[in-house]
């Protein structure tokens, strides 16, 4: 089954200058907003059927019921509108609103879509051959146009290559000097830092309090000064190496590193096993092997012996009158 010839527009072109037209301008100086609104309010249903409208009874009504007002107030604006040169007036004594700007852009909406024995050929005001010699000129036209823009893209893309090629080596020497004066910055900004670090490290030596804290919490006593400003100075090697400086930017982040770092280290205070250039000797642990376990005979054997060795010293000191020899029991003297 063939699809059905549909005669309308889902939407339709307007000119960005139509408040500026004359029509339009006496339309709402006279009629106001009402007017303005029943105005295009008319042109959607034009549009959406074809390129006219037919006014009767019931459609007066659905128009002044959207407005709220009356069927003869909307009346009189239609006829307004015929007098200003909105819709023919000819055609507008048959109750029919169009004219002839309104047909010439139907016309050009639809182009080679258009209809014509579909078309109501009593309304048009504009002949179709007029309307399709204009759709075929401005093809022509936009055919032209592409040709001539097919001719011209060799040029384009050649020029376009050489754009991206120049690009891409601007943006290349872009990166090599902000790559260069990245680098540049960050040695002036990490000697800046050490020149702080240095002068932290004094304060710190020279605080009295801050030394007593030290030697409570490591336990080390009064020779891990010594060696304290040495082990500052691993630590600041540590930070520059693993890119950590931007961490340690007040006194307080480095008093507070710095003691976290040399109690990980166990208050080492050999510079190389702080550096990582010696390991540290690990502490010798004397671990003592368990007895050889004895067999459950030979522990009854020496718990015999024992009861043995107990039961002589009961008789020898209590004069039962035996005596042990040898393992044999011999009587002596003993009457009861």
């Amino acid at each position: 089954m063939a699809r059905p010839v549909k005669l309308g527009l889902d939407y339709f072109p307007m000119d960005i200058h139509v408040l500026k037209d004359i029509k339009i301008r006496r339309l709402m100086k006279k009629l106001k907003t009402p007017g303005v609104l029943l105005y295009f309010m008319l042109l959607c249903d034009i549009y959406e059927s074809s390129f006219y409208v037919q006014i009767d009874k019931d459609y007066l009504f659905d128009l002044s019921d959207q407005l709220d007002i009356e069927d003869t107030e909307v009346k009189s604006m239609l006829d307004y509108m015929v007098e200003i040169g909105l819709f023919d007036a000819a055609l507008w004594e048959e109750g029919i609103l169009t004219s002839k700007a309104i047909q010439e852009r139907y016309m050009a909406a639809k182009g080679r879509y258009l209809n014509e024995k579909k078309l109501e050929q009593q309304y048009l005001l504009v002949p179709i051959t007029v309307a399709k010699e204009e759709v075929t000129e401005k093809k022509s036209v936009n055919t032209d146009e592409t040709c001539i823009s097919a001719a011209e893209t060799p040029i384009q893309t050649a020029e376009s290559t050489q754009s991206k090629v120049k690009d891409s080596k601007e943006k290349e020497s872009i990166f090599i000097i902000e790559r260069e004066s990245s680098a540049h910055t960050r040695e002036n900004d990490q000697s800046e830092l050490k020149d702080l670090w240095d002068q932290w490290k004094m304060d710190l030596l020279n605080d009295e309090n801050w030394c007593t804290r030290l030697i409570r919490i490591s336990g080390k006593g009064s020779l891990l000064l010594e060696k304290a400003h040495n082990a500052m100075t691993c630590f600041d090697d540590f930070n520059l190496l693993r890119a950590l400086e931007d961490t340690v930017r007040t006194k307080k982040d480095y008093q507070s590193k710095f003691i976290a770092w040399w109690r990980y280290h166990h208050w080492e205070t050999d510079v190389q096993i702080l550096a990582g250039t010696k390991t540290a000797a690990m502490p010798q642990v004397k671990i003592n092997k368990p007895a050889a376990q004895k067999s459950r005979y030979e522990e009854m054997m020496e718990v015999a012996a024992e009861a043995k060795l107990l039961t002589q010293k009961m008789f020898e000191n209590n004069g039962f009158g035996y005596s042990f020899t040898n393992g044999i029991e011999t009587a002596s003297n003993y009457t009861i």
